[in-house]
């Protein structure tokens, strides 16, 4: 039987109930338990009374809560990789975009500075009539 089995009983009881129950547990086993002060003990006539000391359960219970703190990290710090990769992506995709839309944006100049000449107007006046971008 293990220390978790044993810790695990919320009632109090004694060695021969844990016999009862199909645990092989040596008292000396419980002695330990008791010193360690995760089990309290009583004497009462023949026989000893063993029950789960509070203390071991609020230190179980803390060692719980930084387990599911831990995960709960755990999944955060997961989530915030995922965001970095998908932002990483949107950097590589507007980066692959500023290579296309140069050649783009060099053909709508030409055809501004013609349309400009066609009707005696200067540029600007072009491209704000088509609400383009100045670049002074």
């Amino acid at each position: 039987m293990t220390k978790e089995e044993i810790l695990s009983f919320n009632e109090p009881f004694i060695f021969s109930e844990l016999a009862k129950k199909g645990f092989s547990v040596k008292k000396n086993e419980l002695d330990q338990l008791v010193q360690a002060g995760e089990l309290q003990q009583k004497k009462m006539g023949r026989m000893n009374v063993y029950w789960k000391s509070f203390i071991a359960e609020k230190k179980a219970s803390s060692q719980k809560g930084m387990k599911t703190y831990t995960n709960q990290l755990e999944l955060e710090v997961k989530e915030l990789k995922q965001e970095l990769m998908a932002g990483r992506k949107k950097i590589k995709k507007l980066q692959f975009q500023d290579g296309i839309d140069e050649p783009w944006k060099e053909a709508a100049m030409a055809m501004a500075r013609i349309l400009s000449e066609q009707k005696q107007v200067s540029m600007q006046e072009v491209l704000e009539y088509f609400n383009a971008p100045n670049e002074d």
